[in-house]
């Protein structure tokens, strides 16, 4: 008989037994077998009818309830149309490529640093490499008026055979006066004015053309002797018709050979209107030879011709030199500066321009109508500016300081300003240990502040001198001697034939002298003379004092522990006098020295973490934020210590100047 036990469907593996008796003995075997259920099947169809289920019912229930089936289907469809709404209004900006200005550190020198920290206030963006990416270029603003002005003055005083013309031609004027003094024009001798007309004169045309003159009579009009010595008042007279229209006043400058010569001449000029006089005088000026006026100068001053032959040789020898130098200072910088800067009612602006210059040539800071605010610079309220000029005009140099940091403090827009210049204006900077080494390193270092000390003291010795330079130009004999001669037409004919082919003549030389009210100066004159140049360089150098005054250049201080200089450094900062503090370590060996700056925490980076909390695409150059370590000065104190440890380790007081460059930005796209 056989007994078959079977397990749970369920199972992988059954243990089949078979009992029975075989040949009389019992036997038991165990045997494996795979089961094969059908639970998956059932249960992937059991799903699917589920969700049949569920998709008939839902479909019912949209059936049944069409509202709800079209807010479903509509509310989606708005959320995406306000989307795409917010999305066409706040279209994605193209940002370009960032460039920024480098940093000039005091190592570069003086005006760079200062240039660099005024002009560079707001580090901003150009979508072009600055200037100073170029190859073989560092500075930014060699087209800055200082800059410009500086290059000149030096060209110019680098020019040894210029000053010692210009000392020649001194004394050469000094001749001129001596002999112009001792001389007896009235007796002088009268040419005949055809023998200083040029060979292809236009002259004895204009009057029988334009002027309706008989041949003959142009030809014996030429003929007539004219009276050098008298030709200067003829030349200046704007009232020709009572001149030369008057038997008593035509012999004063002309000499007839007749008295029916005399009255010829008389019934022409009385014929003509005073605009026929003028431009007949202007046609007769144009005529006439330079040459032969030079040649009859001594005839008509009754001087000896040999000697003043040879001086006048002599002084268009040494004038050559000297109006070529004139001639570059005719578009000098300086002189265009005095029409563009106006410290007494723009100061701020004013300085900015000068440092910096323009993007297009000069912007004048004088014009109240302007919009762009690259142009203005830092235009102050009209309150400050007031307070500034009334300490200026007081002298006080401690409340124009004070009025000055109260300015900045208080104007919006020169905060930022205030915050770079404040450790340069009244920072401290504290040392320690106190060392002969250190003392030695410090002095170095405080080579810069040394050659801020020396503009303050060019600025005084102009101002203390300036009452001498004005009489000079005033009423001194060589620049009175110098007016004359540029009022005398054989002068003026010689100089000019010097200048021929230039853009300066002898009227332009004599407007710069010119010393008169401004309605009296010549028609068609630039308005701008030697006192525009003294008045601006005057309160230039006057502001620039005052501000110099302002700045404590003895920056170091030594202590004589880091203890003590915590505590001191606490002291000036609650007086917002505090720089920085300078530590020097493991000074035994002073073949490396090591230091540490110690600064006030809003003046540096902070050093507690790597990266922003949120990061958005755009690059770290907010001045006031991003850039602390300029903004505190923290780099410019290092450049200045590491300067001057070189110098007192090695002797060599030349080193390169530094200047940091920040990393260009690449252009993106903001779709935020």
């Amino acid at each position: 008989m056989l007994s078959t036990d079977v397990g749970t469907p369920a199972c992988d593996d059954v243990e089949l037994t078979q009992v029975g008796n075989i040949r009389g003995s019992e036997n038991r075997r165990k045997a494996s077998c795979s089961c094969h259920s059908d639970a998956p099947a059932l249960y992937i169809m059991g799903l699917l009818t589920q969700l049949r289920l569920l998709l008939w019912k839902n479909f019912t229930l949209r059936r049944r309830q069409k509202l709800r089936l079209v807010i479903e289907l509509v509310w989606p469809l708005f959320l995406f149309f306000i989307l795409v709404w917010v999305r066409s209004t706040n279209q994605p900006t193209y940002k370009d490529q960032c460039h920024y200005p480098n940093k000039p550190m005091p190592s570069a020198g003086v005006l760079p640093w200062l240039q660099g920290m005024v002009c560079n206030i707001q580090n901003p963006c150009v979508s072009q490499p600055t200037p100073g990416e170029t190859p073989g270029q560092v500075n930014n603003f060699n087209n800055s008026i200082v800059a410009k002005a500086l290059i000149e003055v030096q060209s110019l005083l680098a020019d040894s055979t210029f000053l010692s013309n210009l000392k020649l031609l001194s004394g050469d004027i000094n001749q001129w006066a001596s002999i112009l003094q001792n001389s007896n024009p009235a007796n002088g001798q009268s040419i005949s004015l055809r023998s200083v007309l040029r060979d292809n004169e236009t002259f004895s045309e204009y009057l029988r053309s334009n002027l309706s003159v008989p041949t003959q009579t142009a030809q014996r009009l030429t003929s007539v002797r004219v009276r050098l010595n008298q030709l200067p008042a003829l030349s200046a007279e704007t009232n020709l018709r009572s001149a030369l229209c008057s038997s008593a006043s035509v012999d004063r400058y002309l000499e007839f050979n007749s008295t029916t010569q005399r009255q010829e001449f008389l019934n022409i000029t009385c014929s003509l209107t005073p605009n026929q006089l003028l431009q007949t005088r202007e046609v007769l000026i144009r005529n006439l030879d330079n040459r032969e006026l030079v040649t009859a100068l001594p005839l008509a001053l009754n001087l000896n011709p040999v000697g003043t032959t040879a001086l006048l040789a002599k002084t268009s020898t040494h004038a050559a030199p000297v109006a070529n130098q004139v001639l570059k200072l005719q578009s000098s910088t300086m002189l265009r500066a005095v029409n563009v800067l106006d410290f007494r009612s723009n100061p701020f602006g004013s300085l900015t321009l000068l440092m910096c210059g323009g993007d297009s040539g000069f912007n004048s800071t004088k014009s109240s109508n302007s919009s762009s605010s690259s142009n203005q610079g830092f235009r102050l309220p009209t309150q400050s500016t007031n307070a500034l000029n009334l300490n200026s005009t007081h002298g006080n140099s401690s409340v124009f300081c004070q009025n000055l940091v109260d300015v900045l403090k208080g104007t919006p827009s020169l905060r930022l300003f205030w915050a770079t210049l404040r450790p340069l204006l009244q920072g401290r900077v504290l040392y320690t240990p106190d060392t002969p080494f250190t003392r030695r390193i410090i002095a170095q270092s405080n080579s810069t502040f040394d050659a801020l000390s020396k503009v303050e003291v060019l600025a005084d010795t102009w101002l203390e001198n300036e009452d001498e330079i004005w009489n000079f130009f005033k009423n001194s004999t060589q620049i009175n001697s110098l007016r004359t001669l540029l009022q005398n037409p054989l002068f003026v004919a010689a100089l000019d034939q010097q200048l021929n082919g230039t853009t300066l003549s002898s009227a332009l030389i004599a407007n710069f002298l010119f010393n008169e009210d401004e309605k009296d100066r010549p028609v068609g004159m630039p308005s701008s003379d030697w006192r525009n140049l003294f008045n601006a360089t005057s309160e230039a150098a006057r502001l620039l004092k005052e501000i110099m005054g302002c700045f404590d250049l003895d920056k170091f201080e030594a202590i004589s522990s880091e203890s003590l200089l915590v505590q001191r450094a606490m002291k000036l900062l609650d007086e917002e006098r505090f720089w920085a503090g300078v530590v020097f370590t493991d000074l035994d060996s002073t073949s490396l020295v090591r230091y540490k700056l110690r600064m006030d925490i809003e003046d540096t980076e902070r050093t507690d973490k790597i990266k922003d909390r949120s990061w958005r695409p755009t690059a770290r150059d907010n001045p006031y934020n991003d850039l602390r370590y300029v903004r505190g000065g923290f780099v410019y104190l290092q450049d200045m210590l590491d300067r001057g440890i070189i110098r007192t380790q090695t002797g060599v007081q030349q080193t390169l100047g530094v200047y940091t460059q920040q990393m260009p930005y690449p252009c993106y796209v903001d779709d935020a």
